[in-house]
């Protein structure tokens, strides 16, 4: 009798286990789908978390961007855009003409004439500049004949050009073609242009001449008789903010510079390298992106 009392106990017991076993476990599956839940919403928080976070750091950017753009328009307007109009402004004094010659009132014409062209040149480059800040893409693009187009900017420094003494070979042959925006390609070449005539010798050699590789890559190299630029200056003008460097001694013009040159250019995926020629001067290396060699090619 006590010792079926005792089996009674015992399976009393282990129904009793078991029930609370399934109830154990019961909760623990209706625990874990709870928590399932709570970790699918946590991942969803914090997907958006991160989605916030991204559009915060572009926001950020932005931001950022929107202020380089700003400093740089500001410190345009501040320096470049001013120093013409102050030069025709003092040309423009009654007083000084009243005192002058024939010869001398032609040769004043002549500077302003100079002075009010170099304005509306960099005025044209400042707005063709902020567009392209402006627009997410570039396009419009022209096949150019490379001796041509670049005869033409050559033409329009002959006055400094001959006033200098120095003298200029267009050595592109005069089947090379490029298939790039015009504004840009003018933009670029003008500027390098400008600056190999304010900074090289005197009566030194400017030298224009085109190479295309057998990669495909092809490139117009600007070089002119000067003084060597420092290790520090090309590096900085190949890969620092070259527009905030501060300008060379007495430099003169409107100096609009290579950083406009290096911000548009990039857009469309060009390269402008510096390179000093020991004993010669430098090199200017204006490397197009591919497909506009490509293309160019096959036209």
């Amino acid at each position: 009798m006590e010792s079926e009392t005792i089996i009674n106990i015992l399976l009393a017991g282990i129904v009793v286990s078991k029930t609370i076993i399934v109830i154990l476990a019961y909760l623990l599956v209706k625990k874990n789908s709870v928590l399932k839940a709570e970790k699918i919403k946590l991942e969803k928080a914090n997907a958006e978390l991160v989605k916030q976070s991204l559009a915060i750091r572009k926001y950020v950017e932005e931001l950022k961007a929107a202020e380089n753009f700003k400093t740089k328009v500001l410190s345009i307007a501040s320096h470049d855009l001013r120093a013409p109009f102050a030069s025709i402004e003092s040309l423009l004094k009654f007083e000084d003409l009243l005192l002058m010659g024939r010869r001398e009132l032609e040769a004043f014409f002549e500077t302003l004439r100079q002075e009010v062209g170099k304005s509306r040149v960099m005025l044209d480059e400042v707005l063709l500049w902020t567009e392209s800040q402006l627009r997410d893409t570039i396009e419009n693009k022209a096949v150019l004949n490379l001796n041509v187009e670049i005869g033409k900017l050559l033409n329009q420094f002959s006055y400094d050009i001959e006033k200098q003494g120095k003298k200029v070979f267009n050595n592109i042959d005069q089947n090379s073609n490029l298939n790039i925006n015009k504004p840009i390609f003018t933009f670029v070449i003008r500027n390098v242009i400008s600056n190999a005539i304010k900074y090289g010798r005197p009566e030194g050699v400017i030298s224009v001449d085109y190479i295309k590789k057998e990669s495909g890559e092809c490139c117009v190299i600007i070089s002119n008789e000067s003084e060597e630029l420092a290790e520090h200056t090309i590096k900085n003008l190949n890969y620092g903010k070259s527009w905030e460097r501060r300008k060379m001694a007495n430099s003169e013009g409107t100096g609009l510079g290579i950083s406009l040159c290096k911000d548009l250019f990039k857009r469309i995926g060009g390269i402008i390298h510096f390179e000093n020629k020991i004993g010669k001067g430098i090199a200017v290396t204006i490397i197009f992106p591919n497909d506009a060699c490509e293309m160019a090619s096959c036209c």
